[in-house]
C-alpha cells in the first residue's frame, strides 16, 4: 500500500512539474483587432472613429501583459523606454548662427574662427572660481582619445569686415548624439588690431515629423570659454581677447590692441544631446496575471491622427520573454 502512495504521489508531482515547465516554454500568441461595430470606418490601414466616441478591440492569444499606447502626447510607443526620439522621426535637423567679422581687412580676420563638433569630447571641466586648466588644455590638445568634424568649409566663413553670415549646417548626423560645439579663435598676426568676431542667435532646429519645429538656444548649450594660452586668466569672461558670453543671444569674442599677444582662445559648448525625450512615454495597463481581459476600448477626444500600439509581453523565463506590438493608425474625426 505505501508503494502504491508513493508511486502516486511521484505521478502527481511529475504531472503538476510538466504543466509548470509547459507553462514556461509555451510560445506567446497575440493578436488585437478593431471591433468595426465602434469604428466610424476603415480605409485601408487607417482607422477611422468620431471624437468623444469609444473605440473597441478584440484580443486573442495567450499575452500575460498587455498595455496601450494611444499615439497622443505622452502616451507614443516610439518614445517608451528610451531617452532620445528616434533620428527616424526627424525630416531635418540643422544648426544655425549669424556670424560677423570686426577687423583691419581680410588678410587679418580670414583663418581666426573654426569650428569643430565632437560625439566624445566630456567638455571643459574648469571655471573662473574653480580652475582645471591642466586638465581642460591637455583635453583639448589630445586628438587621439577626443575626435573632431571640422564643420568650417562647411560654414564658409566671411573675411570681409563687417560683412554678417547666415550660417546653416546640417545636423542630422548629430541626433543622438553627445554633441559638443568648439570654436577656436586663433591669430597669427598683431602687427594691428586683432579682429572681432560675434555669434549671434545661435541655434540648433529640429523638425521632427508632423510636428512643430523644436529649437535647442545657445543658452541651453551652456558654452564656457577657454584661453589656453594664459593660465592665469583661461576662463576670464571679460577683457581683451576674451570670449563673451554674458547674452547668449549675442556671443563675441573682443579684439586686441595693436602688438598685443597673440592670441588661441576656445568656446565650448557643454556635451548635449538635442533630441532627448523631454517625458517618457507610458502605456496604460489593460492585462496582467489577476486580470483576464478579452476586450478594451479607448475615447480619443481631440482631432488628430494618433498612431497607437498594443505592447504584448509574456514572463516566460526560459527564453527572457517574449513580446509583440500590434499597431493601428487612428484618424480621430468630428
Amino acid at each position: 500500500m505505501k508503494t502504491f502512495n508513493f508511486i502516486l504521489y511521484l505521478s502527481l508531482f511529475a504531472l503538476l512539474f510538466s504543466s509548470c515547465d509547459n507553462a514556461l516554454t509555451e510560445k506567446m500568441l497575440f493578436e488585437a483587432t478593431v471591433d468595426t461595430a465602434t469604428a466610424d470606418t476603415i480605409i485601408k490601414d487607417t482607422v477611422f472613429v468620431k471624437k468623444g466616441m469609444p473605440l473597441s478591440f478584440k484580443f486573442s492569444g495567450n499575452a500575460q501583459f498587455i498595455s496601450y499606447f494611444s499615439g497622443e502626447p505622452g502616451y507614443e510607443y516610439f518614445y517608451y523606454n528610451t531617452s532620445v526620439i528616434p533620428v527616424s522621426q526627424f525630416d531635418s535637423c540643422f544648426l544655425k548662427f549669424d556670424l560677423t567679422p570686426v577687423g583691419i581687412d581680410s588678410v587679418h580676420i580670414a583663418n581666426t574662427l573654426s569650428l569643430a563638433v565632437s560625439d566624445n569630447f566630456p567638455g571643459l571641466f574648469g571655471i573662473a572660481s574653480t580652475p582645471a586648466f591642466s586638465k581642460d588644455s591637455a583635453n583639448i590638445l589630445n586628438m587621439k582619445d577626443y575626435s573632431w568634424t571640422d564643420l568650417t568649409a562647411q560654414c564658409g566663413f566671411p573675411a570681409t569686415n563687417g560683412l554678417k553670415k547666415s550660417v546653416k549646417v546640417n545636423a542630422m548626423n548629430m541626433l543622438s548624439k553627445n554633441v559638443c560645439l568648439k570654436f577656436r579663435y586663433k591669430t597669427a598676426l598683431n602687427d594691428t588690431v586683432q579682429p572681432k568676431w560675434t555669434i549671434a542667435n545661435l541655434k540648433f532646429v529640429r523638425y521632427q515629423k508632423g510636428k512643430t519645429p523644436v529649437e535647442i538656444l545657445a543658452s541651453g548649450l551652456t558654452f564656457k570659454q577657454f584661453d589656453i594660452l594664459n593660465p592665469a586668466i583661461a576662463y576670464a569672461v571679460a577683457g581683451a581677447g576674451v570670449w563673451s558670453k554674458s547674452n547668449p543671444v549675442n556671443i563675441f569674442i573682443n579684439s586686441s590692441l595693436s602688438r598685443s599677444s597673440l592670441n588661441e582662445d576656445y568656446l565650448i559648448s557643454t556635451p548635449t544631446i538635442i533630441n532627448p525625450v523631454s517625458t517618457p512615454s507610458t502605456g496604460a495597463l489593460v492585462k496582467n496575471l489577476s486580470v483576464d481581459v478579452k476586450a478594451y476600448s479607448y475615447t480619443y477626444m481631440t482631432k488628430g491622427v494618433y498612431y497607437a500600439t498594443f505592447s504584448a509581453t509574456s514572463a516566460n523565463y526560459m527564453d527572457n520573454g517574449q513580446y509583440k506590438q500590434v499597431n493601428f493608425i487612428i484618424k480621430v474625426i468630428d
